[in-house]
Formats: C-alpha cells, sequence, structure tokens
C-alpha cells in the first residue's frame, strides 16, 4: 500500500486528474454540443475518446516520474521531506515505471493516429514524450525555455480533440457548420491561451518556489538570474494580460445577455486573480510562492469548470 501512495504522488495524480478532466470535459462540455447543432456525432467515440485520454495521461505521468528520477539528488538535498524516489520506491522501479508509462502513451496514440486515418497525428505523442524527456534532462536549466515548454504542453491537452476531430477539421459543407466550427476553434483559442498562461505562471512561481535548491545547481531559472521584484513583476504582468484577455471575453457576454457567465468570470476567475496578485507583489519567501503555486491550481480549476457551467447555463438555466 506504501509503495501504491508513493507512486500516485510520483506521478502527481492531482495534475494527472486535471489533465483528464481537462479533455473529458472540452469534448463533451464544448466539442460535442456544437457537433449535435448540426446533427453530427463526434468521430471519437466515449471509448476511443478514453483512449485519447489515457494516452496524454500516461504520457504526462511518464514525464513527471522522470523529472523527479532526474532530480533525485537536489531533492534529497533540499526537499528530502517530499521525496519519494528511496524512501516509497527504489531508482530502478522509478526508471522502469516512465519507461513503461512512455511507451505505453505513445502506443495508444500511434494507434488511434492509425485507425482514424492520419498517422501523422501519432508523433505529436512521440514528440511530447521526448519533449519532457528534454525539458527535464536540459531544458528547465536555461531562462524561460522549460518553462514555455511546459506551458505549451498544458495548452496541447485542448488541441488533441479537435485535431481527432475530422467534422472539425474536414467536413465543413455549410455556413451553419462552418460557424459551428469557427466557435470550437474560438473556444479552443481561449482555453489554450488561458491554460498556456496560468501554467506559466505557475511554472515560474515554482523556479522562484526552489530558487535555492536551481542557484545551488547552476540552473539559470527566471528567479535565479532576476532579483525579487523583477520575477514579481512579470507574474503580476502576465496576471494584468489574463484578466484583460477575460474581461474582453466577459465584454461580450455581457453585451450578448450571457450574464451568469459574466459573473462566473468575475467572481471564480477574475477575483482569484486578483487577489493572487496582491499577494505576488509583496511575495519574497519560498513559503510564500508555495502558496500562491496552490492558489494557481485552484484557478486552474476553476477556469476547467467554466465548461460545464457555461454548458448548463446555455441549456438548463437559460
Amino acid at each position: 500500500m506504501k509503495q501504491v501512495w508513493g507512486i500516485l504522488k510520483l506521478v502527481r495524480w492531482v495534475n494527472l486528474l486535471i489533465i483528464a478532466l481537462s479533455m473529458y470535459l472540452f469534448q463533451y462540455c464544448v466539442i460535442v454540443p456544437q457537433l449535435h447543432k448540426v446533427d453530427m456525432d463526434p468521430t471519437l467515440s466515449l471509448l476511443y475518446f478514453t483512449l485519447l485520454v489515457l494516452s496524454v495521461v500516461f504520457i504526462a505521468a511518464a514525464g513527471n516520474v522522470v523529472n523527479a528520477y532526474l532530480d533525485y539528488e537536489q531533492d534529497a538535498q533540499y526537499k528530502p521531506e517530499k521525496v519519494i524516489i528511496g524512501n516509497y520506491i527504489s531508482l530502478d522501479t522509478a526508471f522502469n515505471l516512465q519507461l513503461g508509462f512512455s511507451v505505453v502513451g505513445i502506443l495508444i496514440g500511434f494507434f488511434l493516429a492509425y485507425h482514424f486515418g492520419n498517422i501523422r497525428l501519432g508523433y505529436i505523442f512521440l514528440s511530447a514524450t521526448a519533449l519532457l524527456w528534454l525539458y527535464s534532462q536540459v531544458l528547465k536549466k536555461f531562462f524561460l525555455i522549460g518553462n514555455v515548454v511546459v506551458a505549451a504542453l498544458s495548452a496541447v491537452v485542448f488541441v488533441l480533440p479537435v485535431l481527432f476531430e475530422a467534422h472539425v477539421t474536414d467536413y465543413v459543407q455549410s455556413e451553419f457548420q462552418l460557424r459551428v466550427a469557427l466557435t470550437i476553434h474560438t473556444e479552443l483559442k481561449l482555453y489554450c491561451f488561458f491554460a498556456f498562461v496560468v501554467s506559466l505562471i505557475r511554472e515560474i512561481v515554482k523556479d522562484a518556489e526552489d530558487k535555492e535548491a536551481d542557484a545551488a545547481y547552476d540552473m539559470k531559472t527566471i528567479p535565479v538570474v532576476l532579483p525579487v521584484w523583477a520575477v514579481n513583476a512579470i507574474v503580476v504582468s502576465m496576471m494584468i494580460g489574463l484578466m484583460v484577455v477575460i474581461g474582453e471575453v466577459q465584454w461580450y457576454f455581457w453585451q450578448h445577455g450571457l450574464k451568469k457567465n459574466f459573473w462566473f468570470c468575475l467572481f471564480l476567475l477574475q477575483f482569484p486573480i486578483l487577489t493572487n496578485g496582491c499577494t505576488v507583489v509583496i511575495s519574497k519567501s519560498k513559503q510564500d510562492y508555495h502558496n500562491i503555486s496552490v492558489l494557481l491550481k485552484l484557478l486552474m480549476f476553476f477556469g476547467i469548470a467554466s465548461m460545464p457551467a457555461f454548458y448548463l447555463f446555455f441549456t438548463l438555466w437559460k
């Protein structure tokens, strides 16, 4: 039982749950309802979509294990209370786990790509696995590059269902179908933007939390290179940019009479971002940045929750 709990912590099961929820909710609260407006069924059945989610989750789990595996010495020295490898599972077990997760995730991805007649999609899964390895081994040591890679992979979670959805990408035959496809792509861009920016902010905040260890290992992360005030200014600036974009979406909701959507964004997105931004301004210590990281994960959850909320507002609570 101890080993099972160790594995769950090692793969960061909460993050994996967020990934799975993001994909399921985007598929069944955004893509499928839009397709039903033009009497179309999704290309991916529940079974095949579940396989797609499993592929992404396995690859993400492998990336988390790789990161912990390669950071073993650093974590043992600077975060001994959080070290899993060596306490719950061995180094060999961790290596075998990441290898197994990677292979299974890639194989499922290529199976789906082959089954739906576009083998090139399989290389997305292979590339993501390679990028996660490269990130853990090299990229995270450099200024900003590693942060951008992780944030981009977070956004790709929303892109994959659309890439596999032939009705959205290939078979637009009428003006109404075109409007539906454009609606899906617009929502895709917004959720990708939200996921990218929040993930990028959180990666920088986590680097600020781990600044001491990263500096000792000669890593050139943003908090190591720049002073605290500059790091905080960058984070706050990105938060302001995110608030501006959400504000534009809110203006659209208000103009079109979607008041429930407007208030959801105000209280569950804008207010938490504003609160976090005010907290960042006075942040200096490791604990300060840890608290912000936790709050940002809560913000991610609220962003995901907007999908079923908006769907219900449109269908049940007009």
